[in-house]
């Protein structure tokens, strides 16, 4: 597998300076030359700017001049391909891209015409919307030399992330979250830990965090390289989709290993335990919500351990507590708070009773008298909370606490799937 940074900026001179401040292990730049708006291109720069390989791409614009850029020193050059295109020189140096902004064609034909010109690479990206459309995605990877393939925007996370394990060549990611060049493109520094050295294993378990949206989980850079470290052939990824039953249609049949299960789908993932027969442990059966499934050789697992996390980061003392929110994540705390014997108090946007106890209105909350707050709000939530010692789930108010505390708990219950 090939790290390739894109670098899209508007001038060259910002281009090349962004070339020269890569620190992070990659193997390749590919230059975005389309995003200028300038021709001709002067390559010798770029050229200069890095020891690394370099892609030259002029998407939408034509295709780079293969020749100028070869004479320059530049090592490959991103050609789009249709129906109508020839190629007279160069082929052992072009990397054969094709986009589909609004679906997933027809793959097997499309992959035989482009094979058909034998250049270096082979690049897909389209964009699948469920995710059997990423799983045949994946199942072309597996079964065509020099193809790398994915998926692009926020359904196509699944294919996208667990393309290099399947056998796709070329990964194109960010330098950095402010300058993403495509929908669903991951940065470097989540890239390199999700596959490490890239001595990735093939044909793996798959596990995978689910949500609608689940697409700003880091949870694949925490388990990718616990798997790692464990020594098993598993890879972790992004299920982000429409409805919980799709994704539990794969896991029912196997072709998922292992969920995380994030909102809003915790609730439902319980009612799927239920009617499959799981084994639903304490944590879940409290909590009436799951953020944990797992295939094992003895059935299926279902836990909640963003009830261990919470009890993990839980401060000594706390006799009345404050909950945010009604969701999944709200149960979790609950069944935490009702175990530890403190009393708790609920406040949502709208009227609710979870877990026996009837949410109060969250403009009551400025008045809450009590030793903690646990706030279980979306991230885009825009909310003032008061100066007592809080636990948050969101990302932006602190949560990636509350996501390291129950994720060592919930691999330990993916590792029961190699048992």
């Amino acid at each position: 597998m090939k790290l390739i940074v894109t670098i899209h900026e508007e001038t060259p001179a910002a281009a090349i300076a962004a070339i020269r401040a890569l620190t992070l292990r990659h193997d390749v730049v590919e230059v975005r030359f389309d995003a200028f708006g300038q021709l001709p291109y002067d390559f010798r720069p770029f050229r200069d700017a890095t020891s690394k390989p370099i892609l030259a791409t002029n998407r939408g614009h034509g295709h780079v001049d293969i020749g100028r850029a070869l004479e320059a020193g530049i090592d490959l050059v991103d050609v789009e391909w249709h129906e109508a295109l020839t190629l007279e020189a160069g082929r052992e140096r072009i990397v054969l891209s094709h986009h589909d902004w609004n679906g997933v064609p027809e793959l097997a034909p499309l992959i035989d015409a482009m094979s058909s010109f034998g250049c270096a690479h082979i690049k897909i990206a389209v964009t699948p919307r469920t995710l059997r459309e990423n799983e045949l995605l994946l199942a072309a990877a597996r079964t065509h030399e020099r193809l790398s393939i994915f998926g692009m925007g926020e359904r196509g996370l699944y294919s996208r992330v667990l393309a290099p394990f399947f056998g796709s060549e070329l990964t194109f990611v960010a330098p950095d979250e402010a300058h993403v060049a495509a929908p669903g493109q991951l940065t470097l520094e989540r890239a390199l830990a999700i596959y490490g050295d890239g001595e990735l294993p093939r044909e793996p378990k798959i596990f995978a965090i689910a949500g609608n949206p689940a697409g700003h989980s880091l949870s694949p850079s925490i388990h990718n390289p616990l798997f790692r470290k464990r020594g098993v052939n598993a890879a972790y990824t992004i299920a982000s989709f429409e409805t919980f039953d799709e994704v539990a249609e794969a896991f029912l049949s196997r072709r998922i290993a292992g969920l995380s299960i994030t909102a809003p789908f915790k609730e439902d993932a319980y009612r799927f335990a239920v009617d499959a027969g799981a084994e639903i442990r304490p944590n879940a059966q409290h909590a009436e919500a799951i953020n944990t499934l797992v295939n094992t050789t003895r059935g299926m697992v279902a836990e909640n351990t963003d009830v261990d996390g919470l009890l993990a980061l839980l401060p000594a003392g706390v006799k009345r507590a404050a909950v945010i929110g009604a969701g999944g994540t709200a149960r979790a705390a609950i069944a935490m708070l009702k175990w530890e014997h403190a009393i708790v108090e609920v406040f949502n946007r709208t009227p609710r009773t979870i877990l026996g106890c009837a949410t109060k209105p969250l403009e009551e909350l400025a008045r809450f008298d009590g030793d903690l707050i646990i706030d279980t709000l979306p991230g885009g939530v825009d909310i003032e909370l008061p100066k007592l010692p809080t636990i948050s789930a969101a990302y932006s108010r602190g949560g990636l606490k509350l996501l390291h505390a129950q994720a060592g708990p919930q691999h330990d219950i993916f590792l029961e799937a190699f048992e």
